[in-house]
């Protein structure tokens, strides 16, 4: 049986040094093996080396975010395009890649570093574009509208909706004032991944982009799925965990793909490829990535518990994490009754109205009152809800003129974690209609 140590299987050369799943490597065919997972997911012809100008590149747009795995992919990508242009006098690389980087408070990366690590020489040989983004720009193009939510009923009202004074009563300032509505940690996660998601969608529109990489890991597709179905997000799991493509109605030759090229990688994989090629020259960079997931499990998210519980599972029992995958893979999105009906937070469509499907899947009556104690503990119960019934219709009366939204079930329950009841939300299209709006025609130019 081999173990550490042992002559490298693979390129019977080097000892072994790393072991992951069940099997050994010297330290680089373990790098030769993460890219060949890697360059499995993007074999297509449209990604291989051109030989000619007058081959159309697609643009592949990299939503680069500031933890390992992204780090792992961009290193992954740059010598994927340096292997296509040794491979003739004529090479020239299969795709354009522009770096996507949305920098909050939450997350900041260090553009200069990843160009000082790489060189400025090679960036431009391989024609890489960085674009960095300001959330605050994402704050001053938008307009907001004041959402009233009276979640125990599944209602949710816009109290103006004037698009000339949609912002005149917003008290949406700027970026923080928009998270600082939220007071869970869970809550304000899930609502950075949709402005985040938001943001690289029009990313891809402004730079027509027909391709959107995401550094998702097996491991973060697991958790991903986990943390969706706590948030009562099922529905979503298959638009955020597979590889999809999305059609363009106008022109089916230049559709809109998602594509996850870590899919087949564990995240202790990804520790163990960047503490090999990357955490000597950017060790400054992912020891504050290790650092600030260190914190106390009061402070953290949804993501980050299920986080937590796959870093101490990956190791021991790797296939734990594939089978997730595999189920979230095998997940199909539902037929809406309704195919107009759009959540107005998160802007997925709703395929059951919550408040019908709730009553269909509990009991919402109780039991009645037997004894002479319990009738004289519901009566004293009764008169203390009394007034705060009575304001309460004093609230819906008044909300009955205003317009009427609808909210599906992981909105109501992610807001109701935090018990929002008055929210200013910024008024945005569906996917659909921000990629249908740019996916280029065949007659257009780049």
């Amino acid at each position: 049986m081999a173990k550490l140590g042992d002559t490298c299987k693979r390129c019977k050369k080097e000892p072994t040094t790393i072991e992951s799943r069940k099997d050994e490597f010297c330290s680089n065919c373990f790098i030769r093996f993460i890219r060949g997972k890697q360059r499995k997911q993007m074999q297509d012809e449209k990604f291989k080396v051109k030989f000619s100008n007058n081959i159309k590149r697609p643009k592949i747009l990299f939503d680069m975010q500031n933890d390992h795995q992204s780090y792992v992919l961009l290193d992954i990508l740059i010598s994927m395009l340096e292997e296509q242009l040794t491979q003739g006098p004529k090479a020239l690389r299969g795709f354009d890649l522009i770096i996507s980087i949305i920098n909050d408070t939450y997350h900041i990366i260090n553009i200069n570093k990843i160009i000082e690590f790489y060189t400025l020489s090679k960036i431009e040989r391989l024609g890489i574009q960085f674009k960095n983004i300001d959330c605050e720009d994402y704050i001053k193009n938008n307009k907001f509208q004041h959402l009233k939510l009276d979640l125990p009923n599944f209602q949710t009202f816009i109290i103006s909706d004037n698009n000339e004074n949609l912002n005149s009563n917003s008290n949406i300032k700027s970026y923080q004032n928009l998270l600082d509505q939220i007071s869970d940690n869970s809550t304000k996660e899930d609502l950075i991944n949709i402005i985040h998601d938001d943001i690289i969608l029009q990313t891809a529109k402004d730079f027509n982009c027909t391709i959107l990489i995401k550094p998702d890991s097996m491991t973060q597709i697991a958790i991903n799925i986990l943390s969706d179905t706590i948030r009562g997000r099922g529905s979503e799991i298959p638009l955020k965990t597979q590889d999809i493509i999305i059609n363009n109605t106008n022109n089916s030759n230049n559709n809109f793909e998602i594509i996850h090229p870590l899919r087949d990688i564990l995240n202790s994989e990804i520790k163990i490829y960047s503490n090999i090629r990357l955490l000597n020259n950017l060790s400054p960079i992912l020891n504050e990535i290790n650092l600030s997931s260190d914190k106390s499990n009061r402070n953290k998210s949804v993501g980050e518990m299920v986080s937590e519980y796959f870093k101490s599972l990956e190791i021991e029992y790797p296939e734990t994490v594939s089978t997730v995958v595999k189920i979230g893979a095998k997940l199909s999105n539902f037929s809406s009754n309704n195919e107009n009906e759009y959540c107005e937070i998160c802007k997925v469509s709703i395929y059951h109205d919550p408040k019908q499907w709730l009553e269909q899947i509990t009991v919402p009556g109780c039991v009645k009152p037997q004894s002479e104690e319990e009738f004289s503990n519901l009566k004293r119960y009764l008169d203390s809800i009394n007034d705060d019934d009575h304001d309460h219709d004093e609230k819906i009366v008044d909300l009955s003129s205003q317009p009427q939204v609808k909210l599906c079930y992981g909105c109501m329950v992610t807001l109701g974690v935090s018990n929002v009841t008055d929210f200013d939300w910024p008024k945005r299209p569906t996917k659909e209609e921000i990629l249908s709006e740019y996916i280029l025609d065949d007659q257009e130019d780049d």
